[in-house]
């Protein structure tokens, strides 16, 4: 349990150490969370198409509304919790293992349930434990790796995150023929990565650490954004992005099915060679990208570049309704996508503006990942029927070119 101090001043952070093994339990950690959530993501359109075709859509989309919202909040709520939680297994690490836990139970028992208020349910649950998970563990780049080793360590998180996003795609079109199937077992990765980092990745102890008494005058500022201009348009930028390929990969079981007019079996086919493309291109761009910007102490170009490519590349797919112009977007939107999380987890790191509260300013930047949860579906429901997937695209690489753009004003990253 947590241990209280009434002490009102804040002892200064340690020298973060040398990167070694915790780079590949990050890769671990985070591939265990995002294979399972983009997998689950699939699996659940599937189960809504079968169920109900013609709501589908409007059922996913409240599916995710209701999660990012959940997830926004919840993490906000834990990275607060773990700035000031005291404890012999130190800040993060108790979070990340009950976060890892009750995220995987609780997807694992959407499998069981039939209807779509307890569907809706469980998905709430699922968002709230994995962003108890999340929230601590983003904040572990800032609290225990050197800055001058940021970009690599941010490439095995982009390593870990891709390979999961791509073999998402795959395992889900193993299981897209059953898929309470996979959604009952798949989702123990998650609890499965928890405790190895929890195991393998000790953090030093926090009980004599000193801390702000609680008060409510503390909750607002832990509540409040930082008054930072490079924070805004760093959080601009990140939700542009994000956005945008959250248009894309989202959708991605739709645009098989509606827009290209593939067979089931067809379209369970090219989901598992679109996850392979993806994850050679982003893997490539991963290995490269972190480490050179490292070298080359320069993180907005490599951020700006990135996003610039995903947005070309769906270009093509607003174009062409064919199986070819969607793997080009899974190849060079990969290499654009490996690229952007190689080095954009750095470039976040470096830009908070107080490193006393890092998990709580890290939660409000990752609303940027989950505030498209919202708007994608959102977006999707409004333009599809009206405009049709030609739109849906064309929005996505408009949204990838403005998010370049936000990077740009940032002065206290090079």
């Amino acid at each position: 349990m947590p241990v209280l101090s009434l002490s009102p001043e804040v002892a200064a952070p340690p020298r973060p150490a040398r990167l070694g093994r915790l780079g590949i339990l990050l890769l671990l950690a985070h591939f265990g969370w995002l294979l399972p959530t983009a997998a689950g993501a699939t699996l659940i359109q599937a189960l809504l198409a079968r169920t109900d075709p013609a709501a589908k859509l409007a059922h996913y989309a409240t599916l995710c509304t209701v999660g990012a919202v959940a997830a926004a909040l919840a993490n906000l709520a834990f990275g607060v919790l773990s700035d000031r939680t005291r404890s012999r297994f130190g800040r993060r690490n108790p979070w990340i293992l009950a976060g890892g836990l009750t995220a995987s139970a609780a997807l694992s028992a959407t499998s069981l349930v039939h209807g779509f208020t307890a569907l809706a349910a469980l998905w709430l649950v699922f968002q709230i434990a994995l962003n108890a998970l999340l929230g601590p563990l983003l904040a572990v780049l800032p609290d225990r790796v050197d800055p001058a080793e940021l970009g690599q360590a941010s490439s095995y998180v982009g390593v870990g995150q891709l390979l999961a996003q791509s073999l998402g795609g795959v395992v889900a079109g193993w299981f897209l023929a059953v898929p309470e199937a996979g959604l009952r077992w798949v989702p123990w990765l998650i609890a499965a990565g928890a405790v190895a980092f929890f195991l393998l990745a000790p953090d030093r102890s926090g009980r004599g650490e000193p801390r702000e008494p609680f008060s409510p005058a503390l909750l607002l500022r832990a509540l409040r954004p930082p008054r930072d201009a490079d924070f805004a348009w760093a959080l601009a930028g990140r939700f542009l992005a994000v956005l945008s390929l959250s248009i894309v990969l989202l959708y991605q079981l739709y645009t098989l099915t509606d827009y290209l007019r593939l067979s089931p079996a067809a379209t369970a086919g090219a989901l598992a060679t679109s996850g392979v493309v993806l994850a050679v291109c982003s893997g490539t761009a991963v290995a490269v990208a972190g480490p050179l910007s490292d070298r080359w102490r320069r993180r907005k170009v490599f951020v700006t570049a990135a996003a610039l490519l995903m947005g070309l590349a769906v270009l093509p797919l607003a174009v062409t309704p064919s199986l070819g112009a969607f793997y080009a977007v899974m190849a060079f939107g990969g290499l654009g996508y490996g690229a952007y999380l190689a080095v954009d987890q750095a470039l976040m790191a470096e830009v908070l503006p107080d490193q006393e509260h890092r998990a709580k300013d890290l939660g409000i930047l990752n609303i940027a990942n989950t505030a498209p949860q919202i708007a994608g579906p959102a977006i999707a429901l409004a333009a599809v029927p009206a405009l049709g997937f030609h739109a849906l695209f064309l929005l996505a690489a408009t949204a990838a070119v403005a998010g370049a753009a936000c990077i740009l004003p940032i002065r206290r990253v090079r």
